[in-house]
Formats: structure tokens, sequence, C-alpha cells
């Protein structure tokens, strides 16, 4: 479990840095600022490891396999041909082609610098990216950080329909509490793989690991953080109201139980760039780089998390913005 394709570890300064963008919306029919904004961070910052929060590709239904793969052949481009290490996680959007998401996933893994993994329908975990990236002290000897990618699907119907649910008559979610949406969120089985795998990581290193975990979708709590500012020292922009999961899953209190993870970052809403900081924990957007979607294009970039190998409690974060670089 706690291997990847391509070793990820810190560099002889004991340094690493991880770029993070979400909700491109693109095609190979691409707006050229998206490509120049992505392509411009990558080669300014010269991460050791990018992250994509999903929601990257807006493809049509005629040839979805083959369209694809123009897109990714484009757009994996600032990593492949730099050699950097990449991995994703599926945002709605991407969960919103019919033609499987194990296709969808499989054509992303070819790819020689993506380090993407995935759980299958027999581990019994619902999703498809749900992941742990080990990140090796520079001599190797040990994992010093990890990176664990949880899938938040796309709306919650299919789970209220599994209660026998008529959403015909209007008993969706979203109808029933004020203020919460139809997104779907982390499930419970998702949130027993991460806490039954961050032990075994604990238990196999000796010692716990510290961690960043990429989502699509937002947990409740980055809702406390927008609603508290001040109290939460939030950094950047605020500008989308938070459309989270439909339900409070439990994921952050999960987490904090844990005591591993140090910082979460996210997608979805296009607007929002902040970092707060909430029960210790670094609560994070990454805003949007692609310019054919909704938002504004003076917040469209990314997110930057720097560590350190003799402090990995503390990764120091910072939003980068496509202007800076076009």
């Amino acid at each position: 479990m706690f291997t990847t394709k391509i070793p990820l570890h810190f560099r002889p300064d004991g340094s690493y840095k991880i770029c993070c963008f979400s909700d491109l919306h693109e095609t190979a029919d691409f707006d050229p600022r998206s490509y120049a904004a992505l392509d411009g961070i990558i080669k300014k910052e010269q991460p050791d490891l990018v992250l994509l929060g999903g929601d990257i590709w807006n493809g049509a239904l005629d040839r979805p396999i083959e369209e694809l793969k123009e897109f990714l052949d484009i757009f994996t481009k600032p990593m492949e041909s730099r050699s950097i290490p990449w991995a994703h996680v599926m945002g709605n959007h991407d969960h919103a082609y019919h033609f499987g998401d194990d296709a969808y996933q499989a054509l992303y893994e070819s790819y020689p610098h993506c380090v993407s993994s995935h759980t299958t329908p027999d581990s019994g975990v619902d999703g498809v990216t749900n992941f742990c990236l080990p990140i090796r002290t520079a001599d190797g000897s040990r994992i010093a950080f990890a990176v664990w990618g949880l899938d938040t699907h796309i709306l919650s119907d299919a789970l209220i329909l599994r209660n026998g649910v008529n959403l015909r008559q209007g008993h969706r979610v979203s109808s029933l509490i004020t203020g919460t949406s139809h997104w779907d969120f982390v499930h419970f089985n998702q949130i027993r793989w991460y806490y039954d795998a961050s032990e075994q990581l604990e238990r196999e290193n000796g010692a716990p690991i510290d961690a960043l975990m990429l989502l699509h979708a937002a947990p409740l709590e980055y809702g406390i953080c927008m609603n508290n500012p001040s109290e939460t020292k939030l950094d950047g922009d605020a500008q989308e109201t938070l459309f989270s999961g439909s339900l409070n899953s439990g994921l952050f209190a999960a987490a904090l139980q844990r005591g591993d993870v140090r910082a979460m970052v996210c997608g979805h809403m296009h607007a929002n760039t902040f970092a707060a900081d909430y029960c210790g924990v670094k609560l994070c957007f990454d805003g949007s780089i692609g310019y054919k979607t909704g938002g504004k294009d003076v917040l469209r970039g990314g997110r930057v998390f720097e560590l350190r190998e003799d402090d990995t409690a503390h990764p120091i974060t910072r939003y980068v913005y496509g202007k800076d670089v076009l």
C-alpha cells in the first residue's frame, strides 16, 4: 500500500514542495491562459509533486476516451516534460462521464509520471481515487510524510436511494436542511480505510506520519472558518458560498483524532483561495486554474505547500496566482 510508481523523497537539503491545482474544467480545445498559467506556475515553483484536485476535464460524450486522451496529452506536459510526479483525485465533473470510472482512472495512471492509485470495488471502499502517497526522507531510510487522497464522489442521490427514498417526491438531502447542498461526501468506509491505513503506516514506521489530505469538495468545517475569519486566521479570498457535502461525514473529526493530517486542500469553489487554521489543521482552498469555467480571472491559480524533513508538522502554504506568470 505504501509505495508509489515513482519513489517520492525529500531533497538532499531536507525540503519538499507540492503544487496543488483544481477545477481546470478544460478540453483539448482550451483557453490558452489555462495552459499558460498551469505551465508557468510549475516552471516558476519547480515542485517535487503536483496534485490535481478534481474537475479536471470537461469533455464531450461523442468520443470520450479519445477526447480525454487528447486533453491529457496536452495538460500533463507541464509535469511529464519535467519528469515531475503528479497525482489526482476525481471531482464531481470527472465522475459525470459515463464511460466508466475505471477506464477514466486507467488512462490517467498510464502516464509515466502519474503516481495516482485507486481502490477497487472488491476492496469494499467507495469511490475510486483513494490513495496514500508516502514521501521518504532524503536518504530513503523511512517515510517522513504522506499525501492522502479521498474521492468525494458526485451527488448524494445514490446514497439516499439505498434507503428507498423516492427522489421524485423531492426528498433530497438538500431539501431537508436549509443551507446545505446535494453534493456527496466522503463515505464512512473511506474514512475507516484512511484511519486503519494511517494506523498501519504508524506501526510500520514506529511513529505517526504527518500528512496532507487532498479532496475535491470541502468538509463542512471549512464553513466554520468562513464564519469565523478572525478566530481561524483566515488568509485569502472567501468570495463563494460554501457548497460542501450534504451531510457531515465525520472526516475532519477522524483526521483530528488520528492526529496525522496537518493540512487539507480542496477545490470545487472557484472563487475561494483561502487558508485558515481550525483545531491546529490548515484548511485550504486552491481556487481554480482554468480560465474557461466560472469564477474570477484575477483569482485563478493554485496552492503551494513547502515542507521540511525535520519539521513535517508545520507545512508552510501560500496561494499563487496565474496572473503573475501570464
